[in-house]
């Protein structure tokens, strides 16, 4: 049996987390910076990003399948995607978009309250955007995708399901974050239509 990859983005308070624990969490090792940082008083956020690098490479080495959270807004996530890719390992990418950067400002807000930790809202923002910009790219590496608006109070909704290039599941009543994100030619690849 392959080894699996299982990347949860998307932007800042959307979820992320949430879904992991429920899903993931016992099942697979989940490499997540935020998660270091709690375990580990006084490490910062740099360095427990470093941290989860040496985790991945670890598990990548070992040929270990394993989770990692992350905001998708970086180079290094899609790296790590082709990465596996070539090492053997199924990719699955989960991503968790929400309305727009005030609704993942406003979720970080509450996490925060709630004793969560903070993070300055024009980083959610610029992590949004670049989030959405490299969500294309990671649909066309992940050897299954799946896509959820986490808007709604109650539930999260099932947006795309694909697996080996083939969709599953297209919702009909796409958010508008979705319809704007991508170029039409990857919305179109993916049965997901304007």
């Amino acid at each position: 049996m392959w080894p699996q990859l299982w990347v949860v983005s998307g932007p800042n308070g959307a979820g992320k987390s949430t879904l992991t624990d429920r899903y993931l969490m016992g099942r697979l090792q989940v490499v997540n910076p935020d998660n270091i940082t709690r375990e580990q008083p006084g490490i910062g956020a740099i360095q427990a990003g470093k941290i989860a690098i040496r985790l991945q490479q670890r598990h990548l080495s070992a040929c270990e399948s394993f989770a990692w959270e992350t905001t998708l807004s970086g180079n290094r996530e899609l790296a790590l995607m082709r990465e596996a890719k070539v090492a053997g390992y199924k990719v699955n990418l989960v991503f968790v978009g929400l309305r727009n950067a005030r609704a993942s400002i406003l979720r970080v807000v509450e996490r925060v309250a709630a004793g969560g930790h903070d993070i300055p809202p024009a980083d959610v923002a610029r992590r949004l955007e670049r989030s959405l910009r490299n969500l294309p790219e990671a649909l066309v590496i992940a050897d299954r995708a799946f896509i959820f608006d986490n808007s709604g109070e109650r539930r999260r909704l099932l947006l795309l399901a694909r697996d080996h290039n083939q969709s599953r599941h297209v919702s009909r009543n796409l958010p508008r974050w979705i319809i704007d994100a991508p170029p039409a030619s990857v919305l179109r690849d993916h049965g997901m239509e304007r």
